[in-house]
């Protein structure tokens, strides 16, 4: 890591007595855009992207050496400043002090020697203790000779005050200097950005505020003989910065394709309404989903294949009902690392990928507060330290709510035509976090509290043409989690999370038939890691995760001639276990000098209703420097999951069922064409078995004839090429081109053919970028241009006079393609600065040109005639968040 600080010495003093932390947090590609600037840079692993996390607290120095004045050069009244760059440990201690501008031999050493004694607070990287590198300079300033003693000294009282803070959001500025032009007088902001002069002569009086990374303030202000006049100072943030922070190993990159995104980009890609977890549709190897569905696809597998995480907790669902946004929210979102293959032994149960959503860790010193108001929904998020005087934590807060349900229904009742059946439909979604931190020493503490609930009620009171019809649904998670971490003395990282939940899901359909699936869930994350000697560090760990479920169901049974009054529904129910006992661990290992190597072993253990399923999961991948901006990268790993509680249950399903397996390999090129500009390539091939397909056999269970239902007979592959084009976050622009070439197929037993899957697409593009514009605007664009998904020709159909129906005539499975899919969103939004807060007004319309975009073909009952479902029309979505 290198962050660049600059030491000042203060108008007659002897030392370096003043700091300025110039801590600016971009991306490690801009970091060459500001080397014309003076910022000196140096790589991260030569030739490896840095993945640009976060430096969440800057090192601050607690222990301020005075070197030794060569004494030749006092008595000359000779000036000098030795530069150097310092190592510091992830414990403030400094361990190494390298001279890259000398000042002569004297000056070195006398310098030297001292700043090996300076002790500073540890930096942390993303919540967590980090060594880093920095540059200091070490100023001599002669002293001047003392003034002569006066025979009595009366500190003169203080008669001007203040506070130095960000306009808009009020936070403290520290290190900027107060000067008064005409008194020639100067004070300095503290961390709380607090100043304090005396002596000031009453009058009116000019004021100057300047720091670095702010505009500079001017102001005049009226004092008044005997009392003490307070200001306060609101200082614009600077929209482009000459300062830098490099943040360089704080994330170590070790899988092949692990692509993260930071806060800016996840909330304002056009066509996301501003929701973080959208943006995952537009990275590369994720296949379009249908616009109500919000599914995650894969690298063209199922969307249970893939496991979604908050902060290493799974959860059932990503988005909310019908596409809606994400079940977080977006304040409480610090990054998104998405896995679409190849990924390390840390995680397992998905034979597809991984995404994992990191939630923050906040350290605010006031009360700090958003509220985000949308045609759709309303949410709120606020945080706050417990104490400004003592550390009983910080605590921050977020809830969200929908009113599709108020609004939709007059819709309905307007577009209803005459003597038509009256529809009822009240979709509800809600969602919330709460987390609670602690530090106490080296020991950090965390609750974090989080759920969502979707229900839809949709009822329809018949006409001539249609039958009543009613529709309930109710889908929840609710999960409460306990985080402790640690870094010890020998310099091993402790972490331990044990999570507990409840996952319910409810339907009925009618009045007759209704069921459910509930699970209660345990599961508990401990992890151990260590750089055991320079070049070897290692990981490991446990993941436990216990769920049972309930399975409830009733049917409604056929009348007997006999019968006077309808029968009762049949009642079935099971209980099912499915938990999975897992360790693991992983090693990074630098055998050359341009080599890095990740083996990883996982060990999993599946409890079934069939009996217990074990799991050797190996992982290898590599990453090879060819020269300072191409970097070579290959992975392989064998991967197993679950299958799905209702496939593995008694009489819904298969007991006997084994685990499903994906072998996976992934080889690519990571090339830094300029320092803002990434290009990464890679190729995929997936080998998948053992998958559970449907089953029309019988098989002997408990002495007599069953239903089979389920096997493992299922097999198919996966392969392609994904390239990602990014252009780094910078004060003003981002923007990233996503391509997919894929081909998903799995073997059809009945056509004899490897047919493709439901959701395969051949080309996916996608073109994103954002543009800030001076006046608080902000501009941007989406395109997305997907092949359509397969599907299976009707040529025909056939009569049954048994059951009075028209069967359709089928082609082979997926020899046909539906529509390609086009489609551009464009979003503006502008912000307005006030002094304590601030506005912003944002407009994103999805479709802008208003492409039909078939999702489908519906059939009449005679499969002669047929019409596309229309996709999504021009939808524009008009809000405002206000933040203090």
């Amino acid at each position: 890591m290198l962050v660049h600080f600059r030491s000042v010495g203060r108008r007659g003093c002897g030392r370096a007595a003043r700091w300025v932390l110039v801590v600016c947090a971009l991306l490690a590609g801009s970091a060459g855009a500001q080397e014309d600037q003076g910022i000196h840079r140096e790589p991260e692993d030569a030739g490896v992207p840095p993945s640009a996390p976060q430096l969440t607290k800057a090192p601050e120095l607690l222990k301020f050496v005075e070197a030794v004045y060569p004494p030749e050069a006092l008595a000359r009244g000779e000036a000098a400043e030795v530069a150097f760059t310092i190592d510091i440990d992830e414990t403030g201690k400094v361990t190494q002090a390298e001279v890259t501008r000398s000042a002569g031999p004297e000056f070195d050493a006398a310098a030297r020697e001292a700043v090996l004694q300076l002790e500073f607070s540890p930096a942390e990287v993303d919540g967590k203790p980090a060594p880093v590198r920095i540059e200091y300079v070490y100023h001599f300033v002669p002293k001047p000779p003392p003034p002569p003693e006066p025979t009595a000294v009366v500190e003169k009282p203080v008669n001007f005050r203040g506070r130095v803070v960000e306009r808009g959001t009020r936070d403290p500025i520290a290190n900027a200097t107060v000067y008064l032009p005409e008194q020639g007088l100067t004070a300095e902001t503290d961390e709380e950005g607090r100043f304090e002069l005396r002596g000031v002569v009453p009058g009116r009086i000019k004021v100057e505020i300047s720091e670095p990374k702010h505009r500079k303030f001017l102001t005049t202000e009226e004092l008044r003989e005997g009392e003490v006049t307070d200001l306060t100072a609101y200082l614009w943030k600077k929209v482009e910065s000459g300062f830098e922070t490099v943040v360089v190993g704080a994330r170590e990159k070790k899988e092949v394709a692990r692509r993260t995104l930071q806060k800016q980009e996840l909330q304002t890609v056009p066509g996301t309404f501003g929701d973080p977890l959208r943006v995952l549709q537009n990275m590369p190897g994720m296949a379009r989903a249908p616009y109500i569905s919000g599914a995650l696809l894969v690298r063209g597998a199922q969307p249970e294949d893939t496991q979604v995480m908050i902060d290493g907790v799974p959860i059932p669902l990503l988005y909310h009902f019908a596409g809606g946004p994400s079940v977080i929210n977006a304040s409480f979102i610090d990054r998104i690392d998405f896995f679409p293959g190849a990924y390390g032994a840390k995680y397992g149960r998905a034979i597809a990928g991984i995404v994992d959503v990191g939630v923050n860790s906040p350290e605010p010193k006031r009360l700090h507060g958003l509220v985000d108001i949308n045609l759709l929904n309303s949410g709120f998020y606020l945080e706050s330290p417990l104490s400004e005087t003592k550390n009983y934590g910080t605590l921050a807060v977020s809830a969200r709510r929908s009113y599709i349900d108020l609004l939709l229904p007059p819709v309905l009742e307007a577009f209803r035509s005459p003597g038509g059946a009256t529809t009822v439909a009240s979709p509800v979604y809600w969602d919330y976090q709460a987390r609670y931190d602690l530090k106490l020493g080296k020991d950090r503490l965390e609750v974090l509290a989080f759920g969502s609930s979707d229900s839809l009620a949709i009822s329809q009171s018949g006409s001539e043409e249609t039958q009543p019809f009613s529709l309930d649904t109710h889908q929840a998670f609710h999960r409460l989690r306990l985080g402790w971490n640690r870094l010890t003395d020998s310099g091993w990282k402790l972490s331990l999370a044990p999570t507990i939940g409840i996952t319910p899901f409810n339907f009925q359909i009618g009045t007759v038939f209704k069921g459910g699936i509930t699970s209660h869930d345990v599961n508990v994350r401990g992890a151990a890691e260590k750089e055991l000697v320079k070049g070897l560090s290692v990981e490991t760990g446990t993941d436990i995760n216990v769920a049972n479920y309930d399975v409830h169901f009733e049917f409604p049974q056929v009348a007997k001639p006999e019968d006077t009054e309808p029968p009762p529904p049949r009642v079935v129910s099971k209980h099912v276990n499915v938990s999975t006992y897992a360790a693991y661990g992983e090693a990074v290992w630098l055998p050359l000098e341009h080599l890095k190597l990740v083996p990883g072993l996982r060990f999993e253990a599946y409890q079934l209703p069939g009996g217990t399923r074990g799991s050797l999961e190996p992982r290898l991948a590599a990453r090879y420097e060819l020269t300072d901006t191409l970097t070579a990268k290959a992975a392989v790993g064998l991967y197993r999951q679950a299958p799905q509680p209702a496939q593995v249950a008694p009489t819904f399903g298969n007991p006997e069922l084994g685990l499903p397996r994906s072998r996976q390999t992934a080889g690519g090129i990571e090339w830094k064409l300029s320092q803002l500009v990434l290009l990464d390539l890679q190729g995929f091939y997936n080998w998948r078995d053992h998958l559970v397909v449907s089953s029309q056999d019988f098989v002997e269970r408990n002495g007599q004839q069953e239903p089979e239902l389920y096997n493992n007979r299922g097999h198919g592959r996966a392969y392609g090429m994904e390239l990602l084009l990014k252009h780094e976050l910078t004060e003003r622009f981002y923007g990233w081109v996503a391509y997919t070439l894929s081909r998903s197929v799995q073997w059809d037993e009945d056509a004899k053919v490897y047919a493709p899957v439901e959701f395969d697409q051949t080309h996916i593009l996608t073109l994103v970028g954002s543009y800030k514009l001076v006046g608080g605007w902000e501009l941007g664009m989406r395109f997305r241009l997907t092949t359509g998904r397969p599907e299976t020709p009707i040529s025909g159909s056939t009569y049954n006079a048994d059951t009075g129906r028209y069967f359709p005539v089928e082609g082979v499975p997926g020899s046909a393609r539906g529509v390609t899919f086009h489609q551009l969103d464009l979003r503006a939004e502008k912000l307005w600065t006030f002094e304590r807060w601030r506005l912003s007004a944002y407009l994103d319309v999805q479709n802008i040109y208003n492409a039909s975009n078939p999702e489908g073909t519906l059939w009449d009952y005679r499969y002669r005639e047929n019409a596309p479902i229309r996709g999504l029309p021009l939808l524009p979505t008009f809000g405002m968040k206000g933040e203090f």
